[in-house]
């Protein structure tokens, strides 16, 4: 696979960078996730090309969210990881909650100081963690879409921990596992994402620090997550509503083999209905230059002869091509239904946000075509 943000120009097509996307599971910890490590700094840097704040229903999301994780912020500092480019932090502040966020991606960290963020730039340690301590009390850690990125989740775990303290809480949501093997999403499965969680992997990892999961909450958004709460057992009190996950939770290898010939099944049916409405001579297009739909191209060999262009509202993104396949990426205003009977919607997640403001698409008579759970006209 392809790095699945990496973006690139015809120049670049000749060293494009490439490695084995494999994902293993160890029974001691129920840890699940990738063996072979792309560096973060391949990954997250300076050009950096997803922009949380582009999606209006995430914007809606994290408002959502900050307001209901403000019990927990009290008088604390709220500290964010990844804060990407302050979508959250300007949740925050709107609350009057002070928050900092820490942003390794330069690019969109200067546009979050640019709305007046206190935002620091490096990639979590213990000295970070010395650094924000020195500025008072920290009363909620917070990541969206984050955690799972962490390589050395040990020494995360060690940075989170020496945060929240006693007193503290750690919130984050992921893609979760079983959402995965559910929805057959394996578009979930990418460089950035290390790990897929679980409950019962985040309870073995935060063990030895007295700390464990007291409370979940699945959410829809981005295929689905489940919300851990984290914090120390003589401090928070464990939900009913954990030993629900936990349950579901059995049998994780298994779980990992079904989804396994999931994946190849739909791969089959994906291919077979793009072919089948292409010798149909039906104009077809992407739609959204996820990362997601980079696994999708790279594992099913789509490219331009299937799919010619793909549409996105990402300035970075547009008049570049799509990693390992090299679809190009066009504005969204080329979207329209002259030149697309059939759109691939990579950003998927978001459907029910991409069917409000391009609801003329359908009205017109055009189709949303899907891999999840399984490959089909929507």
């Amino acid at each position: 696979m392809p790095i699945a943000n990496a973006f690139l120009t015809p120049e670049e097509f000749e060293k494009e960078f490439f490695y084995d996307m494999v994902v293993g599971y160890d029974k001691n910890t129920d840890a699940i996730g990738l063996v072979n490590k792309v560096p973060p700094e391949m990954m997250f840097h300076d050009h950096y090309a997803f922009f949380s704040s582009t999606s209006k229903g995430m914007q809606s999301h994290f408002a959502g969210t900050a307001s209901r994780l403000l019990p927990f912020a009290g008088k604390g500092i709220v500290v964010e990881i990844g804060s990407n480019d302050g979508i959250m932090l300007s949740a925050w502040k709107n609350l009057g909650v002070r928050a900092i966020g820490v942003e390794p991606s330069k690019n969109v960290a200067d546009m979050s100081r640019g709305l007046g963020h206190e935002v620091i730039s490096e990639f979590t340690s213990a000295r970070v963690a010395d650094d924000i301590l020195s500025r008072g009390k920290v009363s909620v850690v917070f990541g969206a879409n984050v955690s799972c990125h962490i390589e050395d989740i040990v020494s995360y775990a060690d940075f989170i921990a020496k945060l929240i303290g006693k007193e503290g809480v750690f919130v984050f949501e992921d893609p979760y596992f079983l959402d995965i093997v559910e929805k057959t999403s394996y578009d979930q499965v990418y460089d950035e994402h290390v790990w897929y969680f679980t409950v019962a992997f985040i309870n073995k990892l935060f063990e030895p620090y007295g700390l464990y999961v007291f409370d979940a909450e699945h959410i829809p958004v981005h295929g689905g997550e489940l919300r851990m709460f984290v914090g120390h057992k003589d401090k928070f009190q464990k939900r009913p509503e954990v030993a629900k996950w936990q349950a579901k939770e059995t049998d994780l290898e298994g779980k990992l083999e079904t989804l396994k010939a999931n994946i190849q099944k739909s791969k089959q049916e994906l291919v077979g209905l793009l072919e089948d409405l292409k010798k149909q001579g039906k104009k077809l297009c992407g739609f959204g230059a996820s990362s997601k739909g980079v696994i999708v191209c790279n594992f099913c060999n789509i490219g331009p002869d299937l799919i010619p262009f793909i549409t996105d509202n990402t300035p970075a993104k547009q008049g570049k091509f799509y990693p390992g396949v090299h679809i190009p990426i066009l504005p969204q205003e080329k979207f329209t239904n002259e030149n697309t009977d059939f759109a691939m919607l990579f950003a998927w997640n978001h459907l029910p946000e991409i069917q409000k403001y391009f609801s003329w698409f359908e009205k017109a008579g055009g189709k949303w075509i899907t891999h999840v759970p399984n490959p089909r006209i929507i």
